[in-house]
């Protein structure tokens, strides 16, 4: 009789199943990751929202400057007085008209940077700002803009760091939504502001937040 053949076993390689090490070091990984993302996506919303605060305020800033610069041509170039400036969206074809092309040659600001753009509009009022020419009025350019906004302006136009801006109030101001005559703001007026021609301030009577550009001063 032969000799009974032993069955062949097949010997497993020596690395056999480490490929699972890496698979889980990259799982491991990923949820690192994952966690790290939720954690910060906080911080990242608020650095947007603080950027686009920034960027707004900008445009709104150099809006304004339009606006003035319109204003000079006016009274300057037309040898036109401030009281017989007509500043409207339809008034746009004579030369005492603040956007007409023959008057002050500026274009009607958008108001898709208000704090809401389905309501409110830019204001053009009188009133006495402390610090700037005489006890006449000025005339002041006005649009309700959201307080993260107000601070930038601030920051920006005037050099203000943010806590100080979120104080600059102003008591007892007339609506100049219904009242484009504001007075004597003198007794109310937030100190930070005072002759300053452009910044933002918190009207705490209507609870409202106005960019505010001097147009003329007298």
């Amino acid at each position: 009789m032969g000799e009974t053949q032993q069955p062949v076993r097949e010997r497993f390689v020596a690395d056999a199943g480490i490929a699972i090490g890496p698979i889980l070091f990259i799982i491991a990984i990923l949820g690192i990751l994952a966690a790290a993302i939720a954690a910060g996506s906080g911080s990242f919303t608020a650095g947007t929202s603080s950027e686009g605060n920034s960027t707004k305020a900008a445009a709104l800033i150099q809006i304004g400057e339009n606006l003035r610069v319109g204003m000079d041509r006016i009274t300057m170039e037309n040898n036109v007085t401030v009281n017989n400036v007509t500043i409207g969206v339809n008034n746009t074809t004579n030369a005492v008209d603040l956007f007409s092309p023959t008057g002050g040659g500026v274009t009607i600001p958008s108001i898709s940077l208000a704090n809401d753009a389905t309501s409110d509009i830019w204001e053009y009022v009188w009133a006495e700002i402390p610090g700037l020419g005489s006890t006449a009025e000025e005339r002041v350019a006005l649009l309700n803009v959201p307080s993260g906004v107000c601070d930038q302006i601030n920051v920006k136009a005037n050099s203000l760091n943010v806590a100080v801006a979120n104080y600059d109030k102003i008591a007892g101001m007339t609506n100049p939504v219904t009242n484009n005559d504001l007075g004597d703001l003198t007794g109310s007026w937030p100190a930070a502001l005072t002759s300053k021609p452009i910044g933002c301030l918190y009207d705490s009577t209507n609870s409202k937040y106005w960019f505010y550009e001097v147009l003329y001063i007298q």
